[in-house]
């Protein structure tokens, strides 16, 4: 899988895609974020929990247009944030009760392929999917690599320099449950996209 993965980041960044006329190409940084870990098909009540701290993801995104309205999104982008995991440990028959936390670092490097439909000029609305690869090292949450989904909103200034502002609220779901695995964790991430980009 992980070969897979590979190829396609390396056939998004070919010199043969770069050169669609009309694209645009930009940098992006998306803070202000509230995340969470769920578990999806969790059938009992657990005594640990696992919190998602803030994140921050550099990217650089591409743009392809469709037509005067719509446009394929894709490009590559790194995420990191910290998470935590609270297990919650009873001895000598409950009376002595004792919290164990592990901490570490989410590392995920994503390939979004969606689209971006404009609207009243400087809106738009953006969705679609992404292959997550994670890298952590030390991440105390399931691993998050496979197929995750996007929906956001967002404004854009466009100058006639060929120089774009835009600003995009998004929320994502990491490690999109496809199969009926219990207590599979997942990332749920909400944040703000910051970004400029730059028509070729």
């Amino acid at each position: 899988m992980k070969k897979v993965y590979y190829l396609l980041f390396i056939l998004m960044l070919s010199p043969s895609v770069m050169k669609a006329q009309k694209a645009e190409v930009g940098i992006t940084f998306s803070a202000l974020s509230d995340n969470s870990i769920a578990r999806f098909g969790d059938n009992y009540i657990s005594d640990s929990g696992t919190d998602a701290g803030k994140s921050h993801t550099f990217g650089i995104t591409y743009l392809k247009p469709l037509n005067k309205w719509l446009d394929i999104e894709t490009g590559v982008e790194f995420l990191q944030s910290k998470v935590s995991t609270h297990s919650i440990l009873n001895t000598m028959h409950g009376l002595n009760i004792s919290t164990v936390t592990h901490t570490g670092t989410m590392s995920l490097i994503n390939i979004p392929v969606g689209l971006r439909a404009s609207f009243w000029k400087y809106c738009f609305v953006n969705g679609g999917l992404f292959i997550d690869m994670d890298v952590s090292s030390d991440s105390p949450v399931n691993s998050q690599s496979g197929l995750g989904s996007l929906l956001g909103f967002g404004l854009k200034y466009d100058f006639k320099t060929g120089i774009s502002l835009f600003v995009n609220p998004y929320m994502k779901i990491h490690s999109f449950p496809l199969s009926f695995q219990t207590n599979q964790e997942h990332l749920l991430e909400s944040a703000v996209r910051f970004g400029v980009s730059y028509k070729l």
